[in-house]
C-alpha cells in the first residue's frame, strides 16, 4: 500500500451508511412512520423555499463582486442575481412538487390509505417514487453545494493576463 492513503470522508460516509441502514433495518416500522410524518409535515414547503432562499443568497452574496464568475447559462445571458434567483425557483419548485408527490406515492404504496394515482401500473408508480427521490435529492445537494462553495475561501488569486 506504499503511496496510497485512506480517504477518510468517503470512509466516513461509508461508515454512516452502513450504521443508517442498521439502523433503519432494526427500526422499519418506526422508520416509515417518521419519513411518512416528515412528508406530511405542513410546513415542508415553505420550509424548503426558505432554504433555498437562504442557500442562494449566500452564494449570490460570495459572487457578486467576483470577475472571474462566469458558471451557469443564466448568468450568461441575464446576470449573477438572475442566475441566483432562478436556482431558487427550479429548485424550490422541483422540490416542493416532488415532496407532494412522494408523499402521495409513499402513503398510497406503503400505507394503502388513500388511491392518490389512479390509472397507473406500478411500474409507474415506482418509476415516480425514484424520480421524485432524485429531484428532491439532488436540489437539496445543489443548494448545500452552493452554500458550501460561498462560505469556502478559496487560497487562490485571479489569473492576471500577460500582455506583450
Amino acid at each position: 500500500m506504499s503511496g496510497k492513503r485512506l480517504n477518510l470522508k468517503l470512509l466516513g460516509v461509508f461508515l454512516s451508511l452502513v450504521s443508517l441502514s442498521m439502523f433503519l433495518v432494526a427500526n422499519k416500522e418506526q422508520s416509515m412512520v417518521s419519513i411518512k410524518l416528515f412528508l406530511e409535515w405542513k410546513h415542508l414547503s415553505i420550509s424548503l423555499w426558505f432554504f433555498y432562499i437562504c442557500c442562494f443568497s449566500v452564494h449570490y452574496l460570495s459572487i457578486k463582486d467576483d470577475q472571474s464568475y462566469d458558471s451557469g447559462l443564466i448568468y450568461k445571458h441575464f446576470g449573477k442575481f438572475a442566475d441566483s434567483g432562478f436556482a431558487v425557483g427550479t429548485y424550490g419548485l422541483a422540490s416542493t412538487t416532488s415532496a407532494a408527490i412522494l408523499k402521495g406515492v409513499y402513503s398510497q404504496q406503503f400505507f394503502q390509505e388513500e388511491i392518490y394515482f389512479t390509472n397507473f401500473d406500478q411500474i409507474d408508480i415506482y418509476s415516480m417514487l425514484v424520480v421524485c427521490l432524485f429531484l428532491l435529492g439532488y436540489s437539496v445537494y445543489a443548494a448545500m453545494s452552493a452554500l458550501i462553495n460561498a462560505m469556502v475561501i478559496s487560497q487562490s488569486e485571479v489569473a492576471i493576463p500577460v500582455t506583450d
